[in-house]
Formats: C-alpha cells, structure tokens, sequence
C-alpha cells in the first residue's frame, strides 16, 4: 500500500509520485502479460523499462520519424532484447486513446513510412518530449511561465517551440486547487525596456530574493531604506505588489502602513537602496491591492508623470533631421501620432504622450534637432535648457543653473 500522501498532487516530483504513475502504466498490461508469460512483477518492470527507453529514443514533432526496425536495433543496443514485433507492439499500445501514457503526458504518433508503405515512422505529437512520467511542479511552472511571459523575445526559435510545449503543461499546474498563488506571482513581475542608462550600485541578491518570496507568499516586508531625498535610513512596513526591472534598475511597488493602516498609496523602493529585508511570515498583506499593471499604468516609475499632452514637434531640414523623423516612424511615440513633411523643409510630428521627465531628457538630448511647438510650458522648459546650455558653454556669464 502507497503511503500515506503519496497522491498528493503538492507532492509530483516526489518518488511517491512516481511510483503512482509507474504503477498506472504498469496496470494498463500487468494482468495481460502475466497471464501470456506466466513472469507475474519481473515481466511487467521488464516491459515497462522497454517501453519508458523506446519513449525516451522518439524525436519530437519536428524531426524526422523513427521506424521500429530502427527502434529495434537500438533498443538492443542498449540492452533491451526484443524483436521488431516487440517494438511494434509496444509503439501501438502506447500510442492508443485512453490509455495511462496520455495520463502520464505521453502522446506520440506514427506516421506513414515513404520507404516503406507497411511500416510507420514514429515520434511525440508535441513539439517537444514530455516531462517524462510527471507533471511540473508549481516550481517548474512558474519559472516557465516567467521565462514566457518575460523573456520569451530572447529564447531561441529551436527551444521556443519547447517552450510553448511546456507552457501548456505550466499553465494545468497554476489552476490546480491551492496553488493560485504561483498564478498570481507572475502578474506581480514585469521587465520595462526604458529606464536609466547609467550603471546602479551593487545589488543585494538576498533582498531580492527575500522580496519575490514575500511576493510568492502574499506577506508583508519590514525594510530599511536609504532614500536619495533624505540622510540617514528609515524603516517601513511595507505590502509589497510587484517588483519591476526598468533598464538597469529593479523596483519593489508596495504599499506602506503606518498605525496599522496604509498610507500614500502605492509607492517605489530602488532594491539596491534597501538596506534590510524581512518578511512578515504568515503575515498576509492587506486585501484588495492594487494589481501591479494598473499602478504602471497610473503613471508609476514614469519619473514624474504630469498627464498626457498634446505633443508637436517639428525637425531640422537636412539628413539628421530626417534620419531622426525615420526613427520615430519605426518608433511612434505614441498610437495616434501622424507626422507630415513642412513645405519649408523638415517634418512636424504630432502625438499624444505622457509628460515625464523622460520625455523632457529625450527632447533635451535631441534640442539639436527639434524644436517643441506645444504644449507651451514643455516648449519653455526647453527654451530655458538650451539658454543655459549654451550660457554654460559660453564664454560670457551665463543665467544661473535651475
């Protein structure tokens, strides 16, 4: 008798687990070929290590089929006696509907052999080998669900399609019944490709660590925080509702309490300012946080947000001004924005956009080429910068710095 347990779904890497789906697929045939062979335990463990090494021989769906002679011949090779009818047998008990393999996540094909019209070439119906005999952890998902969601721009093509085999499998796990956290987890994580350029100071691996599992868990953090706006440290309890990497910086977005209530709204915490990390173990944050997208959206780490405006831009006539013109038809700044050639030369560009600091450092960095038109007070801040720009390249004294 299985231990106690041993069915636990919490428990799927475990032997237990393993030993349930053995005993699964080893019942689909035990009594037919005990009965056939009289062998009873050591018949069955010997045609099931057949068949679980004939799966592992099988290429994906992408690769050319494999057929029995050929399986066969390996088999042997590795030690498995067996006969080309064996491997036959074999292949169509495996491949057949409802039966404890597809339970098991294997599921394979044989397909018609051009060089040979009575035999079949075999291989998985997926894009990839499955997990053999188990289904992912909640561990396993979840960093392949992140690995999906996050980075999937960088995967390769040839690993992208396992990938999204495996994703499928992930995806069962984070529905399974106590294990929506790990669901959860991964809206509270986001990568956003704008963000300083310059290098941050060190960053302690720990905290971040110790924050994504207060995360994971739902609980509350204690941090101590060195702020660029103030001397010294201070301490915070903090609920935390993602964490996100802008360039090259990562940011924790949590809620702060004080007296027992929170305050301010949701806030941001550079990681390599943290100073000290505990979590709050079983110390659940409060209910009803804001999702993480929707504090991106309302204009967090946007450096400042003051709104949306009506943006007009118009370009230098000649080959800069245009080149810079062209990056921004790749690029749009935002998704109603239309740009027309001027009859006097150059280009305006018009679009609606959100006014940060951001925007204002990349329109300083290209006051060379542009010229902000509207709105009136962006057109001044700029006008102000290359006042003083050029008084502090001068060599007359120039207007005081802001």
């Amino acid at each position: 008798m299985m231990r106690q347990g041993c069915d636990s779904i919490s428990r799927t890497l475990t032997k237990c687990n393993i030993r349930l789906m053995l005993r699964r697929i080893g019942e689909a045939y035990m009594d037919r070929d005990a009965d056939e062979s009289g062998g009873g335990k050591a018949r069955v463990e010997q045609t099931l290590r057949r068949r679980l090494a004939l799966v592992a021989l099988l290429p994906d769906s992408g690769r050319p089929g494999i057929g029995a002679s050929a399986l066969a011949r390996r088999l042997n090779e590795e030690g498995y006696r067996c006969v080309v009818r064996t491997v036959e047998r074999d292949l169509a008990e495996i491949a057949a509907e409802g039966n404890a393999w597809r339970d098991a996540g294997i599921d394979i094909v044989g397909n018609p052999n051009p060089a040979n019209a009575s035999g079949k070439l075999w291989s998985h119906r997926t894009p990839a080998r499955p997990l053999m005999l188990r289904l992912p952890s909640s561990e396993d998902a979840l960093l392949v669900n992140l690995l999906a969601q996050e980075l999937h721009m960088l995967v390769p093509a040839s690993a992208q399609r396992t990938l999204a085999a495996y994703e499928q499998s992930a995806a069962r796990v984070g529905h399974w019944p106590g294990r929506d956290e790990y669901a959860r987890y991964r809206q509270k994580i986001r990568i956003l490709a704008e963000g300083p350029t310059m290098s941050p100071p060190p960053l302690d691996g720990a905290h971040l660590r110790e924050i994504n599992e207060a995360l994971l868990r739902d609980e509350q953090v204690d941090v101590r925080y060195a702020a660029a706006s103030r001397a010294g440290e201070a301490s915070y309890r903090l609920h935390p509702i993602g964490m996100v990497k802008k360039g090259r910086f990562f940011w924790l977005v949590a809620a702060k309490e004080e007296d027992g209530r929170l305050v301010d709204g949701p806030r941001t915490f550079r990681m390599d300012r943290v100073r000290h990390v505990a979590r709050r173990v079983n110390q659940p944050v409060a209910r009803g946080l804001p999702v993480l997208q929707d504090v991106l959206a309302g204009g967090a780490l946007e450096f400042f947000p003051a709104g949306t405006v009506a943006l007009v831009l118009r370009s230098r006539p000649g080959k800069a001004g245009n080149q810079l013109i062209a990056n921004y038809i790749d690029t749009p700044l935002g998704a109603d924005q239309r740009i027309a050639a001027r009859p006097e030369g150059g280009h305006e560009l018009r679009a609606t956009v959100t006014y940060t600091r951001e925007l204002v450092w990349m329109l300083q960095a290209q006051a060379h080429l542009l010229q902000v038109v509207a709105p009136p007070d962006l057109r001044e801040e700029l006008r102000q910068f290359a006042t003083w720009a050029a008084a502090h390249y001068g060599d007359a004294a120039g207007a005081a710095a802001p």
